[in-house]
């Protein structure tokens, strides 16, 4: 044989060698190569990773081209500090991080990259895990992760923007990955039971304060405080509800505030000294994030608390 159709039959290998490297890498990582289909949606990615980013579980991978797409981890180990669940897919999707936590309805700019990372919630060092969370939680050996398409009803209905039981408190150095996404510029004695995402968990039990499941935004006492709301896209909204926590008298209450948007507009409410969720409407309005600041308590000695606070509209188109 002659040395050309041996060159040739060295770069056809080398051809579908390099492809199969291709399709590979989009099987994996949600990733297509420029030049790809118009229109098609990156895989559902699950795996779990340790502290050190080595894989402890997965990788669970599921194309996403039927509407109702999902995928779904299962695994047998006890989590570690560190540990962390890598997730990725459409923009938008439903998770649940644990049988324990609410499915979450997230916007997740990045999900076609692969690597959306959820961190394992742990106290401040405490060995169990973080007290905002049910003692059950992410706790066991046995645990499973599920991703999955929101449907058109999810996408367009009236609901609560703000709700997201799977925020947490990422270093203000780390990039936001998951959104709706709660900060502040005060949390008591910086612990996990009155961290900013307390108040967009979902759980609205009162009358108390501390651990789970009356966690709550406790913040010091201080004339400056403000707590921000990030939708991480423009949404429209057209009422806030807020819950005070309710442990009188060792609470106290703000009486006023002001609830800011993106847009340069401002409503200003009147709260009462209540246990239940409190109403204020306003005209619609097309905004990507919302602050409530302003916060003038009824007494300056006495601790001021969010148990919850809801955010009403729709996503926009």
């Amino acid at each position: 044989m002659s040395k050309k159709p041996k060159l040739y039959l060295i770069l056809i290998f080398k051809a579908v060698f390099f492809s199969g490297l291709v399709v590979l890498s989009v099987l994996a990582f949600g990733k297509e190569p420029a030049g790809g289909r118009k229109g098609s949606k990156p895989p559902f990615h699950i795996e779990v990773q340790d502290a050190n980013n080595v894989r402890i579980a997965g990788p669970e991978i599921h194309p996403s081209s039927s509407k109702m797409a999902s995928a779904t981890l299962a695994f047998d180990r006890e989590y570690q500090s560190g540990d962390h669940i890598l997730f990725g897919g459409p923009e938008r999707m439903a998770v649940r991080v644990d049988e324990t936590i609410p499915e979450c309805l997230l916007y997740l700019p990045d999900a076609a990259q692969g690597g959306i990372l959820y961190e394992i919630p742990y106290g401040r060092e405490e060995k169990q895990t973080g007290s905002a969370y049910a003692p059950e939680s992410f706790a066991g050996k046995s645990h499973r992760v599920t991703i999955r398409v929101l449907s058109k009803t999810e996408l367009k209905g009236y609901r609560n923007l703000a709700l997201n039981p799977c925020d947490w408190q990422r270093a203000e150095t780390l990039p936001v990955q998951i959104f709706p996404h709660a900060t502040t510029n005060s949390v008591s004695r910086d612990l996990f039971d009155f961290a900013a995402r307390n108040a967009i968990d979902g759980v609205t039990q009162n009358g108390h304060h501390g651990v789970w499941p009356y966690q709550s935004w406790g913040p010091q006492l201080r004339k400056d405080l403000w707590w921000n709301l990030d939708f991480g896209r423009p949404v429209e909204l057209d009422k806030v509800r807020l819950m005070v926590r309710a442990d009188f008298p060792h609470d106290s209450y703000w009486k006023t505030a002001d609830v800011e948007f993106s847009d340069g507009s401002h409503v200003s409410v009147q709260i009462a000294e209540s246990a239940a969720l409190q109403d204020f409407s306003f005209a619609k309005r097309s905004v990507s994030w919302l602050r409530i600041a302003n916060l003038v308590p009824v007494d300056e000695k006495r601790w001021c608390s969010f148990i919850e606070v809801e955010a009403w509209g729709q996503d926009l188109p």
